[in-house]
Formats: C-alpha cells, structure tokens, sequence
C-alpha cells in the first residue's frame, strides 16, 4: 500500500465518522434546543435543561442530542423522559392537564372576587342606624 492511498482512507473513514459522532444539522440543532427549553432539570425542577447549569441538566442536553441525532422523534424523545420522571419533567404539561392548569386559576379568582364583594355588601346592609335620641 502506498502512503497517499492510506491517507486517502483515513480521511474517507473520519469524513464518513463525523456524522456518527453527534455532529447536528443546523435544523436538528433548531429542534434539540426546543426539546431541551421544554425539559425540566430533574435536579431542581425550576428552569429547563436548555439554561440549567447543573450536571444533570448538561448529561441531558447531551442526551437530547444524540437522540435527536440518531433520528427519533420528538414524541419518542418527551415520552422517553416521561417515562423516567413522569409528566413534571414537562415545563408545559400535555393534554387535560394543560386545559385545567389554564382554566382552574382564572375561575378561581373571579369565584374569589366575587364572594368578597357578597361579603362586603352584607356587611354594608347590617350596619346599624343611628337612633334618633
């Protein structure tokens, strides 16, 4: 074998590894940051993994991915981490959970809201009157 022939096969080999190495398109890097802005850090469960600077949060930005790299999906990607920290490690829950965590607080301010001012009036109703003396 002649040495421009070994260099030529070496290169073609990395040329064909890089991929393999985690190396992201521009769109799979676009799609992994938005997965990791909707993970929670397990480690805290106060900021994504995407800001987080912990070691859980890094091995998962990692993990996303490889994922992402490997060619799964987004919804194998969150059911995965669902399926290992349940539904809190989504910053937005999913389904009838995300409707009620819209609905509930509004309702129950307006509720709240509205039995101040039924308290208020019937204080304002029983306040005796003055006597005429």
């Amino acid at each position: 074998m002649t040495k421009p022939f070994v260099w030529f096969t070496m290169a073609v080999i990395a040329a064909l590894a890089l991929p393999l190495l985690g190396e992201l398109t521009p769109a799979e890097k676009a799609r992994a940051a938005n997965l990791q802005k909707t993970l929670l850090a397990p480690c805290c469960w106060s900021e994504p993994i995407s800001a987080h600077r912990s070691e859980v949060a890094l091995e998962m930005r990692a993990e996303v991915n490889r994922m992402v790299a490997a060619g799964k999906s987004d919804r194998e990607i969150l059911d995965h981490y669902k399926s290992r920290y349940g539904m809190r490690i989504l910053i937005v829950p999913e389904g009838e959970r995300s409707f009620w965590m819209y609905v509930i607080p509004p309702v129950a301010a307006l509720a709240g809201l509205g039995w101040v001012v039924w308290v208020l009036r019937r204080w304002l109703r029983r306040r005796p009157q003055p006597s005429a003396g």
